[in-house]
């Protein structure tokens, strides 16, 4: 994946979240909290699961501007990151027709120009800045909108009809950088970096070496710069080399090298890795080195995959990806395997394609006996996450569960996420998938009855003990009994599934392909 130039589409989005998320919301629902989760979930590339909490503020919200801002969000989030460009354009439509004196609905007619641009839809995307220009005379993106409207209509003039029409071309197989960079540590006040050889640091701009050490480098921060052993080095961020296989950050070791980076609070450690050595230590983490070998194969797929996806969405961040559940489980290099690690090697630089580009590669534990379409999790409707029959996670050990959560402690839980739910009364499904999932439910309280994505719910309450939403609501006592099957959301690979089928001669491939619809497996050539 070739880096690209991060648009002003792009910055323009994140400019106005924080602009957003600063104001205060005063109701039912807590604005604030809504988007300052979801803007947290899109940092951790965690894109679908911000789509949910979006479309949350945007139903219960009582403001009118902050339903707007969040159907925002979510058409640049669509856009910006899962490629879907015409589902983007119908949020900011939607915004522009039930919305039109809100502050997004500028915003809306912008981004559409910038989404048609960027699409090479010149003559729409001319007539959206035009738009622009003749409603919003003085809107802050004025200017903008005039170079981007002057630009897309040289673009129409420049456009001939090709003599012979090509198919477009599969996913670029030359990628220019696959080094990972994981947050492997975050809100310390010191950092002790170790290794059996001699340390180096290195400006990250110029790549001169500014210090070197034959024993340990204890990190502090000096005002906003790093100092390494007491001495200050006048920087911000530093690289951290090793002669050595591994460097080591709290007893725990690493291969690659390290960056660290000061903020105006405190300190992080990003390990940067090439994807395959990034695999070492995710694979054992996400699935029993133990487990059958292709199913070890497909996880070390489905993992590459998700990871370079992720990286291709992160150009503007320090790091790609964070080593815990929030991205993937990653353990560094005391963590590896050997099962795991030749599990890598023999399905190396294999990744996931649909229609030409990498797919978001979502897997879970356990779905229960069928896999889920991720529009019922998330609304996000994404092709290749669409439920199948899984008979290989239908009988499975302690793949039954119960859990009882009172009336009480379950409106603390929701009323945590700013709910604002009174005292519980009861509650229903709100319709069921064909996969046998709640698609919904409804929470009904004295002062009103709030219905939530299954799953949204399920968050809140507590998702390691409310495992899936493949379940059964049985009222018992003062609180609600819960009988399900799995674990997990039920999108895209069921781990344990994968791990049946290996057991049954299915190989790598035949895997994925049935957990990921439509898909081709293809092998980049760059590394």
């Amino acid at each position: 994946m070739l880096k690209k130039p991060v648009s002003i589409f792009f910055l323009c989005f994140f400019c106005l979240f924080f602009v957003y998320a600063e104001e205060t919301a005063i109701a039912a629902y807590n604005d604030v909290r809504g988007f300052k989760t979801a803007a947290r979930l899109l940092n951790n590339g965690m894109y679908l699961e911000a789509l949910s909490i979006y479309q949350e503020i945007s139903d219960y919200s009582d403001k009118q501007d902050n339903r707007a801002r969040a159907l925002l969000f979510m058409g640049t989030t669509y856009s910006l990151y899962l490629d879907q460009y015409d589902v983007a354009l119908k949020q900011f439509d939607k915004i522009i027709k039930t919305c039109p004196t809100s502050h997004a609905a500028s915003d809306a007619v912008f981004n559409s120009g910038m989404v048609l641009y960027e699409t090479g839809k010149f003559k729409r995307a001319h007539a959206f800045f035009k738009k622009y220009l003749e409603k919003y005379p003085y809107g802050l993106r004025r200017q903008s909108a005039e170079v981007w409207a002057d630009s897309a209509k040289a673009q129409m003039s420049q456009i001939r009809k090709p003599e012979v029409i090509t198919a477009a071309p599969l996913y670029k197989r030359d990628v220019e950088d696959t080094n990972i960079r994981v947050l492997i540590k975050n809100r310390a006040e010191k950092i002790t970096v170790y290794s059996e050889q001699n340390i180096s640091l290195h400006n990250p701009f110029s790549k001169k070496m500014i210090y070197r050490s034959s024993g340990p480098v204890t990190f502090t921060k000096q005002g906003k710069q790093l100092a390494a052993n007491g001495r200050k080095l006048d920087l911000h961020m530093c690289m951290v080399k090793t002669d050595g296989k591994t460097i080591m950050v709290d007893n725990r070791r690493f291969r690659g090298d390290l960056t660290i980076l000061a903020d105006s609070k405190s300190l992080s450690v990003i390990n940067n890795i090439p994807v395959e050595q990034y695999l070492y230590g995710v694979v054992p983490k996400e699935m029993p080195p133990n487990w059958a070998k292709e199913a070890l194969k497909a996880q070390a797929v489905a993992a590459r995959t998700y990871a370079l996806y992720i990286k291709d969405k992160s150009a503007d961040k320090p790091y790609d990806v964070e080593s815990t559940t929030t991205s993937q489980v990653y353990g560094g290099f005391d963590s590896e395997k050997k099962e795991s690690n030749l599990a890598v090697d023999e399905t190396r630089s294999q990744v996931i394609t649909y229609n030409g580009k990498l797919i978001v590669a979502y897997f879970h534990s356990s779905s229960g006996g069928h896999t889920e379409d991720s529009k019922n999790v998330w609304s996000a409707d994404l092709p290749y996450l669409k439920g199948v029959p899984d008979s290989f996670s239908a009988n499975i050990p302690n793949g039954e569960w119960k859990f009882f959560v009172s009336y009480n402690d379950m409106q603390n839980r929701l009323n945590k996420y700013g709910l604002n739910i009174g005292q519980i009364r009861g509650l229903n499904a709100a319709g069921e998938s064909r996969s046998g999932r709640l698609l919904g439910v409804r929470v009904i309280a004295k002062n009103g009855t709030t219905e939530l994505k299954s799953n949204n719910f399920r968050i809140k309450v507590g998702a390691t003990r409310l495992k899936s939403t493949l379940l059964k609501i049985t009222p018992d006592h003062d609180g609600i009994l819960f009988i399900g099957k799995g674990y997990g959301h039920g999108v895209g690979m069921s781990q344990w599934g994968a791990n049946m089928m290996a057991q049954k001669g299915f190989g790598c491939q035949d895997i994925l392909k049935h957990y990921y619809q439509s898909v081709k497996i293809v092998t980049l050539s760059s590394q």
